[in-house]
């Protein structure tokens, strides 16, 4: 990029003014660097989202093994709603990436604009299936009447507030494609501790608040979500770099419905993710509590290694999309192959870790012994998947910043519902009971992930939305680099 361009700065820019176009770094410096840059920020704001069922898990422990099992097993639901709103998060991802690598700041704000409007309102189905549905979620996953009790309290709340999660998720999705991740990191941290110090004065009362038990988890929790959104749109108010924000912009236009039908196939792949683990949950339930609470915990287990592989792979879905943007193919590619072999890696030592001292991993959330004994080989065997899930995740989601998402989901799609009818099954042919489960998710992850790296060496994701965004047919074989690429 020139060095004009470098110095050009507009300060605090309102939706009606021009926006300047930052320098990105993403196109010219050294790939391990920008990767790094980005992913170790992404990392810690990964594990902080996480941190948000952490935290509530272990402040309920002291309410007893269902209302761990309600806790643990709702993040399973959220699931399904943040996949919902990837249908736009995606797309904003991956136009605002690719728009800001060639040059068009003014365009990747209306896309940011659009796309967050439409996570508030597709927030509201989450809100309506808090207020309708949230018992009958987790009578659906088979849990006992403790746990649905327990959890239908808990998700009501939850699931009431949707809108703005999924709001705050979108504006994450914005900044990150920019190639900002540190001021995400800021503003999860600061939530994250607002509902660490929350949820015990919520759930066992403080001085005139009274005990609310896994209600005052929930409320800590959309307290510290609203507090994240208020956070984000404070930046965005005051005209941060890294906040593109326009209501209108010259050029082809941008089109709410092109960044759903980018979105789309990439949130059908959360959303059924979502419902096999509700699955895995009832085919669970049926060998009791413990094997229940098992396969919600051992899933918060193992979001360290996912969180750690989502990270880079966020990180490379920005550089992915800002270097097709600006016609540098080769880049995009040997961004997914850094990321994919840091993955593999960093997989490798938390599979040893898991492997040796799984007692203390499951302590992490309950001392109930025989969730222990049930859960300490179920989480010896998913660990053997580790390597396998870290090259796919890196994969999948660098390729989702190119916008071409659809045979992403049908891999995803097709093994998941091959999935759906074996929870049952596996277990009743194999005697194994919940471990079967284990089994079927380690080797079906391993096929997975085989298939997708398959696809990804094809190369077809390297055209980018080129055609879309700028009304060409495609993006030639080669192209120059832009002026003052290394």
């Amino acid at each position: 990029m020139a060095s004009d361009d470098r110095r050009h700065v507009v300060a605090r820019p309102t939706l009606s003014q021009p926006i300047a176009a930052p320098p990105l770094l993403g196109v010219t410096e050294p790939i391990p660097r920008a990767l790094l840059r980005l992913a170790v920020p992404a990392f810690l704001s990964f594990g902080l989202r996480v941190a948000y069922q952490w935290v509530d898990a272990l402040w309920v422990r002291g309410l007893g093994v269902d209302a761990t099992a309600a806790v643990t097993t709702s993040m399973f639901v959220m699931w399904w709603v943040y996949s919902l709103n990837d249908i736009f998060a995606i797309g904003v991802t991956a136009y605002v990436s690719q728009l800001l690598g060639a040059g068009d700041r003014r365009r990747a704000g209306v896309a940011a604009f659009k796309g967050l409007r439409a996570s508030a309102l597709l927030g509201i189905l989450g809100t309506l299936a808090g207020l309708l549905a949230a018992r009958r979620i987790y009578a659906l996953m088979g849990a006992t009447s403790g746990v649905i009790d327990q959890g239908g309290r808990y998700l009501a709340v939850i699931l009431g507030a949707a809108p703005v999660p999924m709001m705050a998720l979108t504006c994450e999705s914005i900044m990150r494609s920019s190639g900002d991740t540190r001021t995400p990191l800021l503003i999860d941290f600061c939530a994250v501790a607002l509902n660490a110090l929350l949820d015990p004065i919520l759930i066992y009362g403080f001085g005139p608040i009274p005990a609310m038990g896994v209600s005052g988890a929930a409320w800590a929790t959309v307290a510290a979500q609203t507090a994240m959104l208020a956070g984000y749109l404070t930046v965005a108010a005051r005209g941060h770099r890294a906040f593109p924000l326009a209501r209108r912009a010259d050029g082809p236009p941008v089109r709410i419905g092109h960044m759903g039908r980018v979105g789309l196939p990439a949130a059908i792949i959360g959303m059924l993710f979502s419902v096999v683990y509700m699955v895995f949950s009832r085919s669970a339930s049926r060998y009791g509590a413990a094997s229940l609470a098992t396969v919600g915990i051992v899933n918060r287990v193992e979001a360290i290694q996912f969180m750690t592989a989502a990270a880079i792979g966020t990180a490379a879905s920005a550089l992915v999309g800002q270097n097709l943007g600006a016609r540098r193919p080769e880049r995009a590619v040997e961004v997914i192959k850094t990321g994919a072999r840091w993955s593999m890696g960093l997989s490798l030592v938390l599979t040893a870790l898991l492997m040796a001292f799984p007692h203390s991993f499951i302590g992490m959330f309950t001392a109930d012994p025989e969730v222990h004994r049930v859960g300490v080989p179920y989480l010896r065997v998913l660990s053997a998947c580790l390597v396998f899930v870290g090259i796919e995740v890196v994969t999948s989601e660098a390729i989702l910043g190119s916008g071409h998402t659809a045979a992403i989901s049908w891999i995803f799609s097709i093994v998941s519902l091959v999935r759906i009818p074996l929870a049952f099954l596996v277990p009743e042919w194999t005697g194994g009971g919940v471990l079967s489960i284990a089994w079927l998710i380690t080797l079906t992850c391993a096929m997975r992930s085989l298939i997708i790296v398959a696809w990804a060496a094809r190369g077809s994701w390297k055209r980018g939305l080129h055609g879309e965004l700028h009304g060409t047919s495609g993006v030639p074989a080669t192209t120059p680099a832009p002026p003052g690429a290394a």
